[in-house]
């Protein structure tokens, strides 16, 4: 996949944060050098995948929904930029390999929503398993990443002035344990569950939603890097 159009809008965007944004990283030091890697972060606005981006040492790659790509030049410019469509409706198998081909082959960063939807509370909805089998089939690291402030640039005109208090805050790397392996309903659902909790401890009190009792539980099916 050739990202002609990421660094520009990369380059821009960052400006536009610096001049429009109230927005601080915390746990940068928390992105190995190491590649492939796996970005699994909550779901706010349509503009999360440029403002977590914005963040990352290279270009990442990750899935939309394919309602973006029904027209040709949207298309171009949303593959050019690193996205990908997949069918949110039902368990996109093609879009699973394309990710994992990204991974495997090409050794990229590929920034994951498991929620699979934005949440319109603002509160972490239950995750979708596609995370945890990515994670176990490749063997790839994860980081967990935590966002909040985007909920208020839902319009993607928003780019331009994306006015907000934006909070990105990464957590330290882990592992599937009984990773390469092929997963199990169980399986998966066990460590979906350990990445959301991740992700929610990460997060302000009022945004851990469906994962607010949960964040003490400790990880069996997910290693600490």
């Amino acid at each position: 996949m050739v990202q002609w159009l990421f660094p520009p809008c990369n380059f821009g965007f960052k400006i536009t944060l610096r001049w429009f944004s109230d927005y601080k990283i915390e746990g940068l030091e928390n992105i190995p050098e190491t590649r492939p890697l796996l970005i699994a972060s909550n779901h706010l606005s349509n503009l999360d995948p440029a403002i977590i981006a914005a963040a990352l040492p290279e270009a990442p790659v990750f899935l939309a929904k394919k309602e973006l790509f029904k027209f040709s030049v949207g298309s171009f410019l949303l593959r050019s930029y690193g996205a990908y469509p997949v069918d949110r409706r039902r368990a996109d198998i093609g879009a699973l390999k394309w990710i994992t081909d990204q991974l495997v082959s090409s050794h990229r960063i590929a920034m994951v929503f498991p929620e699979g939807t934005r949440s319109k509370t603002g509160g972490l909805l239950k995750g979708q398993s596609g995370l945890a089998h990515l994670a176990i089939t490749t063997g790839t690291l994860v980081v967990p990443i935590a966002l909040s402030g985007s909920e208020n640039l839902q319009n993607p005109m928003k780019v331009f002035k994306p006015t907000a208090i934006l909070r990105l805050k990464i957590g330290r790397p882990f592992v599937a344990k009984n990773a390469s392996l092929r997963p199990t309903r169980e399986m998966a659902s066990e460590i979906t569950t350990e990445i959301m909790i991740r992700i929610a401890q990460l997060l302000p009190e009022d945004q851990r939603g469906a994962y607010s009792n949960l964040i003490d539980i400790k990880p069996t099916q997910t290693v600490t890097i």
